[in-house]
């Protein structure tokens, strides 16, 4: 499933910024590298997760952070934009409500990262907590409080919680475990 036939949307003087771009759900590794055979610095929030040994040999499982999401830092031309169309599995950018390509910047990057080390931390197997379903919390990454509060959405079968933050004009989902919030005032 390649991406859909779509107009290329309005570029503003994007320097180098970051955009999202909606990848097919379980698809993003493939997306990413894909990216990167192109030459396009392509970033995939994930985080490791062992699994049981299969005839006594460990298989390496990684898990988007944000499923369905990758980040490009690219200025948005034509080479880009045909990079896109030739990459499968991708959906389209996230584009603001003027229609132009949403961007973020570096410091929010930064935030996401220090969510992704938080998730490759050794946990202490599955954590009790109080969160109920639309609960308002912050990321404990976030000292700054750059991003607006997100709510629970819900809680998964190994322990992580759904947290939807209002990011570029949507909501974006974060799965993540319940030591990485805290709720906000």
């Amino acid at each position: 499933m390649g991406m859909q036939a779509v107009e290329k949307p309005e570029t503003k003087s994007l320097s180098q910024q970051w955009c999202m771009l909606l990848v097919t759900p379980g698809k993003e590794q493939h997306a990413r590298d894909s990216f990167h055979r192109y030459g396009v610095q392509a970033y995939w929030p994930n985080y490791y997760r062992p699994t049981l040994p299969l005839r006594e040999r460990r298989r390496t499982d990684y898990r988007s952070v944000i499923p369905g999401y990758l980040f490009l830092k690219s200025v948005l031309d034509n080479q880009l934009w045909e990079t896109i169309q030739r990459t499968k599995d991708t959906n389209h950018l996230v584009l603001n409500y003027s229609g132009s390509v949403a961007t973020l910047k570096e410091e929010s990057i930064d935030v996401i990262r220090a969510i992704e080390r938080g998730m490759n931390t050794p946990t202490p197997g599955r954590t009790l907590h109080n969160f109920k379903t639309r609960d308002k919390v912050r990321f404990v990454d976030d000292p700054s409080g750059r991003w607006p509060p997100g709510k629970i959405a819900g809680s998964l079968s190994d322990g992580r919680i759904v947290v939807e933050v209002q990011m570029m004009g949507r909501l974006v989902p974060f799965q993540v475990f319940p030591y990485l919030v805290e709720r906000a005032g």
